[in-house]
């Protein structure tokens, strides 16, 4: 449907103009299928995010990281029931945009989502790139170099860990990404097959690697890899020692605090357990609860499982105690520690497993593909958010133009790619200090969460008419629906970890003290963000009326498909 004009006249003479403005369809196929869903959902939540298995070993050596990651995933699951309730009933393509602005107030869910997703995720496109880099490119030349006793592939590799090199990566995988989007939505689902086997044959190998690996013989290979690369000897030990002369003091016992504060860092993973929502508009039965279940409580659990694993034997492997020195150091968290000359990533730890070449390549190819998987999500969710803000008329209307031949959004890529891919890439990697106005992307991210869990929580009172016909609407426990148990307990969880991101220093993997910042800073950032939308949201309400268009009116309306 297109815009309707509407004529109302009264005792036969005409009054203004009013145009009351229909949502149109999108113009997107579905051509997704729920298993390709599911598989883009593990994908995107992010089992091979570096930070998740260090930073918290930083924070308290004591930290149970697998623990901490089943936790996590314990209460994000709640979060993947309601986005699974709210996708069968609004399987439209928008996703958190969609049912925030349909449940609460069209201002607040515009705001908060174009907060995180508009905004920032310009800078998740630069961490797309710089995980393709870091986690892949990096590994991979420097294991090689180390293997064949070849210096120049270990100076290529480094080159990848800062500045133009993760920058070039991002740029480059970013256009690539962005043209098979723009040619075909269908041509990315094919593709995503490769990057999801290649990711499973690289995961089994690396957790069978590591669990045939004792740690005598990983520091043994630590030692031979680290005197190749930097020089020196003794390069395991050492990092320990450093730290510990440093005030680093080795874990006795597990840490019940330090634990908990494994879940937030391991939200900025599990989080995204109802990331594919966005493009629901591309996903095949995405009106079936049974379906969006697999696929959002499914993927989560599944990652959730995946995650645990991985963290459990790295640090069997590694020593527990070894891995939170070498990531106090790497962190900077004391400028006096030297960082370790191999960067204690998981996939970086993993040039310790093996002799072989091949299977070196293989476990870490998949870890790269996955990798790039992030890069062409984070566009396809940008853009397929930006179109459903522009059907509604919050943005302008050139963002939704969707191609009659390829069914794609083409001008809304083109922006994310010259915005993301290009000025961010450059931004994220090369502008000093930049991190100290971004910090934790994915506290950003938490707030989105909470506004989705109270959008799901209220549903059933919003939105009546909808939810009456919903198939979630069949579960309660009692006379309380399922999903208002699940949003609520899911945005109480959510709360606590934006309280954790906003007091707990270490968690956003950034120290401010050295360079005359207060912690406050990064809120204040979001709170002008935020309140900028708002301001954009209400400006562009009062603009539509005064050419005859009533915004509120698209609100009102489920999107069609």
């Amino acid at each position: 449907m297109g815009e309707v004009d509407v004529f109302a006249r009264r005792s036969g003479t005409a009054t203004a103009q009013v145009q009351v403005f229909t949502r149109r369809a999108s113009g997107l196929v579905r051509v997704m299928s729920p298993y390709s869903a599911f598989a883009y959902n593990i994908l995107n939540i992010g089992v091979i995010f570096p930070w998740v298995y260090i930073t918290p070993l930083a924070l308290d050596p004591g930290a149970s990281v697998w623990a901490g990651i089943l936790i996590c995933g314990a209460f994000a699951s709640l979060l993947a029931v309601v986005y699974a309730g709210l996708a069968s009933a609004m399987p439209r393509t928008g996703g958190d945009y969609v049912f925030q602005s349909r449940t609460l107030r069209p201002w607040f869910g515009f705001a908060t989502v174009a907060m995180m997703i508009i905004t920032f995720f310009l800078q998740w496109q630069a961490l797309g790139g710089w995980l393709v880099s870091v986690l892949g490119v990096y590994p991979l030349l420097t294991g090689l170099g180390v293997m064949t006793g070849n210096h120049t592939l270990v100076d290529w590799g480094a080159w990848y860990l800062v500045g133009w090199g993760p920058t070039i990566v991002t740029m480059v995988s970013s256009t690539i990404a962005a043209l098979v989007l723009i040619k075909s939505f269908r041509w990315f689902v094919q593709l995503q097959w490769v990057m999801w086997y290649g990711f499973l044959l690289s995961y089994v190998l690396m957790v069978i690697l590591f669990l045939t690996t004792s740690t005598s013989a990983f520091a043994q290979r630590y030692d031979t890899a680290s005197a190749f690369v930097a020089g020196g000897s003794g390069a395991y030990q050492a990092i320990l020692n450093n730290a510990i002369t440093n005030g680093f003091t080795p874990a006795r016992t597990v840490s019940i605090l330090g634990t908990i504060l494994v879940t937030p860092v391991a939200l900025t993973s599990l989080g995204w357990v109802g990331y594919a929502q966005e493009q629901a508009g591309e996903i095949q039965g995405a009106q079936s609860l049974k379906n969006q279940m697999f696929i959002n409580f499914g993927g989560g659990v599944v990652s959730m499982i995946m995650m645990a694993v991985l963290g459990l034997v790295v640090v069997r492997t590694v020593d527990q105690n070894w891995l939170s020195a070498a990531a106090y150091a790497a962190g900077a968290y004391n400028p006096a520690i030297p960082a370790p000359a191999i960067p204690p990533w998981f996939s970086s730890l993993a040039i310790m497993l093996t002799d072989s070449p091949i299977l070196l390549f293989l476990m870490i190819i998949g870890i790269m593909l996955n990798a790039i998987q992030v890069v062409f999500n984070v566009i396809v969710g940008w853009t397929r958010v930006a179109v459903a803000m522009s059907i509604d008329g919050v943005l302008p209307k050139f963002v939704s133009h969707v191609s009659p031949r390829t069914h794609t959004p083409v001008y809304a890529h083109v922006i994310f790619l010259i915005l993301g891919g290009y000025v961010f890439a450059y931004v994220y990697n090369l502008v000093p200090n930049y991190q100290v106005y971004t910090l934790a992307v994915t506290a950003v991210a938490t707030v989105m969460y909470i506004g989705t869990a109270l959008g799901g929580a209220v549903f059933p009172w919003t939105r009546k008419e909808v939810y009456r016909t919903a198939p979630i609407s069949k579960y309660k426990i009692g006379p309380i629906p399922v999903i208002t148990i699940c949003g609520v307990i899911a945005a109480a969880f959510s709360a606590t970890m934006l309280y954790y991101f906003l007091t707990v220093p270490f968690l956003v993997n950034v120290d401010l003290s050295n360079l005359g910042y207060s912690g406050n800073l990064f809120l204040y950032v979001v709170v002008a963000i935020f309140f900028g939308w708002v301001a954009y949201y209400f400006v562009r309400r009062a603009y539509l009326r005064r050419i005859g268009i009533d915004l509120d009116l698209a609100y009102k309306e489920i999107p069609p498909i």
